[in-house]
């Protein structure tokens, strides 16, 4: 029996659908704006301490694709920006949009490092999460000589992955001190080793958020924030009133007691014919 073989019309149809499947076609990049990568913002969450680091000063719902699902409700479904706030900025010195991006690059991989290999110490609870079945079980083991560590929940493990804001800081200190493989933050060409690092500013939004790093090197500068400007708030005078609500509106043209009527089109008709 021989096989049925394909017309040729059916295979020359086919091949649109191939060329474009084998076809390398390599799409121009987008022109990024101006001293993009001189400045790298660093957000934290208000409630979790995740962190999403962005080249740009506004956050978007593309920025939460950074969090990692570590179980059921520890990732946020949209982006709420009263939930998060802004907690560093890192300012690189101009012209150096290409160290600024190296920077943010290895920020990225060591916050995704955490979040994958994490220690064994962070399946056990802390004092603090200790219910009071768990002192109970406690106490028996200790009177019976024994050492007992309550496990946590699912969900209590995966909040304490999502915690990332002091390993951030960390983090921080160790890559703007020049450290790891393929960091640009050290000058190649430089004589003085004192030299060797590019300065770097960061402004937090409390002071207190720096000591959460062990040390800094000296190429980094600390500084605050700018506190948010307040909106203007009109007086008491400028406030609307009922006797201005009450005030009728100013006459025009386009009135709707103005419009003529059928009887006044007919007048104006005779006074045409008249004339």
């Amino acid at each position: 029996m021989k096989a049925a073989v394909t017309p040729a019309r059916s295979r020359l149809g086919q091949w649109p659908a191939l060329l474009r499947l084998y076809s390398s076609k390599v799409l121009p990049r987008p022109m990024q704006p101006k001293g993009h990568g001189e400045k790298i913002w660093v957000f934290v969450h208000r409630k979790s301490e995740q962190i999403i680091y962005s080249l740009k000063a506004a956050m978007c719902a593309q920025d939460l694709e950074q969090l990692p699902f570590n179980g059921k409700k520890t990732k946020p479904a949209k982006l709420r920006k009263d939930y998060w706030a802004l907690m560093a900025v890192i300012k690189f010195p101009p012209e150096h949009s290409s160290v600024g991006r190296c920077v943010f690059q290895k920020l990225r991989e060591l916050k995704h490092l955490h979040e994958v290999s994490w220690p064994d110490e962070l399946r056990y609870k802390v004092p603090s999460q200790f219910s009071t079945q768990d002192k109970k079980r406690i106490a028996e083991a200790e009177a019976k000589g024994k050492t007992l560590r309550p496990f946590r929940s699912k969900y209590q493990r995966g909040c304490a992955i999502n915690a990332q804001k002091q390993n951030a800081i960390a983090d921080m200190s160790v890559v703007l001190a020049g450290k790891g493989k393929g960091n640009t933050m050290v000058h190649k060409d430089a004589n003085d080793p004192e030299n060797r690092l590019i300065p770097v500013s960061v402004d937090w939004m409390f002071d207190y958020l720096k000591r959460h790093a062990p040390s800094w090197s000296d190429n980094v500068e600390h500084g605050l924030l700018a506190p948010p400007v307040p909106e203007p708030r009109l007086s008491l005078e400028e406030l609307p009133t009922d006797e201005s609500r009450t005030q009728e509106p100013p006459t025009g043209e386009n009135r709707a007691d103005q419009v003529p009527t059928e009887q006044s089109k007919a007048e104006q008709q005779q006074q045409v014919l008249a004339a």
